[in-house]
C-alpha cells in the first residue's frame, strides 16, 4: 500500500535531480526574459501582455514538472525556486549597496516633456507611457515634473511644484544635472 502511494505522490532519485536542473535552467531563463522584457510588459497595457505572461508561466511550470506531475516534484521545484530567488536577491542587495545605487529606475518624462530614448530602449511606446499618465490622475502635461519608471515596471509621478527628498531619487537614471548633483552610478547612463 505505501509503496503504491508513494508511486503516486513520490518522485525518483534521477528524476529528482532532472527536475532540480531543468527548474533551474527555467529560473535563469525567466529571469533573464523578465529582465529583457519585463518593464515594458508589466507596463504595457493589452491584452496581448497578458496573454502573453500567462501562456510563459504555463509553459514554464510545465516544463519544470513534467509529463507526470507529483506531489514531491512540486515541493522540490517550488524549493528550488525560492532558494534561487533568495540568492538573486541576495545578490541584487550585495551588488546595488557595492555600487552605491539603492534602485535603478528611468526618467521618462522630466518638465512636462517625453524623453523618447529611455523610453525607446525600455521598449515602451510613448502611448503607454500616456494611459499610464492618465490613470496616475495626469490631465496636462504641465503637471508632471518627473515621470520615473520604477525597476518593477510601474510609474511614478512627481507632480510640478512637490517638494522631493533627494534621497528618493538615488538610482534614477537621466536625472544628472538637474537640480542637483548626478543621482548615483545610473546617472551617467549605465542603466539605459
Amino acid at each position: 500500500m505505501w509503496e503504491r502511494l508513494w508511486a503516486e505522490l513520490g518522485i525518483g532519485g534521477w528524476q529528482a535531480l532532472a527536475l532540480v536542473v531543468a527548474t533551474t535552467v527555467l529560473f535563469w531563463f525567466f529571469t533573464w526574459l523578465m529582465h529583457a522584457f519585463g518593464a515594458r510588459l508589466r507596463l504595457r497595457v493589452s491584452t496581448a501582455s497578458l496573454a502573453l505572461m500567462t501562456v510563459v508561466g504555463a509553459i514554464t511550470a510545465r516544463s519544470i514538472l513534467g509529463e507526470r506531475p507529483t506531489m514531491a516534484a512540486g515541493v522540490i521545484a517550488l524549493t528550488v525556486l525560492f532558494f534561487w530567488e533568495w540568492v538573486l536577491r541576495r545578490g541584487s542587495r550585495w551588488l546595488r549597496r557595492r555600487r552605491g545605487v539603492h534602485r535603478l529606475a528611468w526618467l521618462v518624462m522630466a518638465d512636462g516633456q517625453v524623453r523618447p530614448e529611455p523610453l525607446r530602449k525600455l521598449g515602451i511606446s510613448e502611448g503607454n507611457l500616456m494611459i499610464r499618465l492618465r490613470r496616475a490622475g495626469v490631465t496636462a502635461l504641465r503637471q508632471v515634473e518627473y515621470a520615473i519608471i520604477e525597476s518593477d515596471g510601474s510609474l511614478t509621478v512627481v507632480r510640478a511644484g512637490q517638494d522631493v527628498d533627494p534621497e528618493l531619487l538615488v538610482g534614477v537614471a537621466g536625472l544628472a544635472g538637474r537640480g542637483g548633483e548626478p543621482v548615483g552610478d545610473a546617472a551617467a547612463g549605465e542603466a539605459l
